[in-house]
């Protein structure tokens, strides 16, 4: 999935401008500061389907037109270069293992809770900005003030007895 998008990405970074150079008149030519790329253009939803829907034939197992849970999960893990073992002793990503990791994914994606993802909600998905998680949030989180250190007790010394 995301080796999808980034390729609908890169297909726009490839026509960002490149750095000037500056000469002075009496001076050898000096390059500029390189030129502010602007980011490239979010994907389409059409372009996604098309994307999608390219790629959907690999994973639908039977042409049902939606995918399962395996299905999804072996999608995504291909996308981030794994591989899902055909069975759980089989080189690459056990089954369960895959599905396990891309539950979350699965339950986002299967917008309708039916149990499958159809091209549609794959495309849906896809367009979602990415869910933060703790860490991200605790990233972007600013730095809490750390207390002053606690002063410590004054020492006083106890009661004398008179005549003593």
């Amino acid at each position: 999935m995301t080796i999808l998008l980034g390729a609908l990405l890169v297909a726009g970074a490839a026509t960002a401008p490149a750095a000037a150079t500056v000469t002075v008149a009496g001076a050898a030519a000096l390059p500029s500061a390189p030129a502010r790329v602007a980011a490239p253009a979010k994907p389409t939803r059409a372009q996604v389907l098309a994307a999608v829907r390219s790629e959907w034939p690999r994973y639908d197992g039977g042409t049902k037109g939606r995918l399962t849970p395996l299905e999804f999960s072996t999608w995504v893990m291909r996308s981030h270069g794994g591989t899902v073992a055909e069975r759980a002793k089989g080189q690459g990503i056990a089954p369960v293992s895959a599905m396990n990791a891309s539950a979350t994914a699965f339950a986002r994606a299967d917008a309708n809770h039916d149990g499958g993802v159809t091209p549609d909600e794959m495309t849906s998905f896809l367009m979602l900005p990415p869910t933060p998680t703790a860490l991200t949030r605790a990233r972007a989180a600013p730095a809490k003030p750390s207390a002053p250190p606690a002063k410590p007790a004054p020492i006083v010394a106890p009661p004398t007895v008179a005549g003593r």
